[in-house]
């Protein structure tokens, strides 16, 4: 995390993106690509291509699950390629990322109605109250296995995944993919106070999750 007063947590820990199936479960059928121009089709290549591993990352840090990122991705960028033609401008990384968060959220809206999925609701204060619950984890280790045997990364990753959803998008956003608060407002389409709530309570929560780990990992050593 950057300096200035916080907690330290070890930085620079977004992965290279994986190798991606590209299938897509998602509800409801994107529309059919619009035919880019080849103007366009480079233009698409130069601006939004290049935030590729940003898609999914994010996508990850949501669902907390390769094959469901994967599909989310896939399905952003179909949508991407037939929203282009109207793309005006703008940053094209909060674009392609919001598209992102957006289709995450179809696919929790989607396990809830279909009730394939265990969902929790998360301990997010009044301002965060949001109707779609956080889709749990079920292949996800115990407290105590995320803590011990893991690589500082790892395990930083594992407390991101603990967080509610709304406080982990703010922070993967911000500390991961550095985006600025105006950038974050947009992609959540929140208002710039509520991006600034978020983060504090997520860096105190990271903070206080960080010192429980070394604690414990200082209690496991021979």
């Amino acid at each position: 995390m950057r300096a200035g007063g916080r907690q330290a947590i070890p930085s620079q820990v977004c992965p290279p993106a994986e190798t991606r199936r590209e299938r897509s479960v998602l509800t409801g059928p994107a529309a059919p690509p619009a035919a880019l121009t080849a103007d366009e089709a480079q233009r698409f290549r130069a601006l939004v291509m290049p935030h590729a591993d940003a898609a999914y990352n994010l996508a990850l840090r949501l669902c907390r699950r390769t094959d469901v990122a994967e599909d989310i991705v896939h399905d952003a960028w179909v949508r991407a390629l037939a929203g282009f033609v109207s793309f005006r401008g703008g940053d094209a990384k909060s674009w392609i990322l919001t598209i992102v968060r957006n289709r995450f959220y179809d696919w929790a809206r989607e396990q809830r109605l279909k009730g394939m999925a265990r969902l929790t609701r998360p301990a997010n204060d009044s301002d965060d109250a949001d109707p779609d619950w956080d889709v749990a984890d079920v292949d996800q280790p115990t407290p105590e296995d995320q803590m011990v045997g893991k690589t500082e990364v790892g395990a930083l990753h594992a407390l991101i995944d603990r967080l509610p959803p709304r406080l982990r998008e703010v922070i993967v956003l911000r500390e991961l993919e550095e985006l600025s608060y105006r950038e974050i407002a947009q992609v959540t389409e929140s208002p710039i106070g509520s991006v600034m709530s978020r983060l504090s309570r997520a860096r105190e929560a990271l903070a206080r999750a960080w010192r429980e780990r070394e604690a414990q990992m200082a209690g496991v050593r021979p």
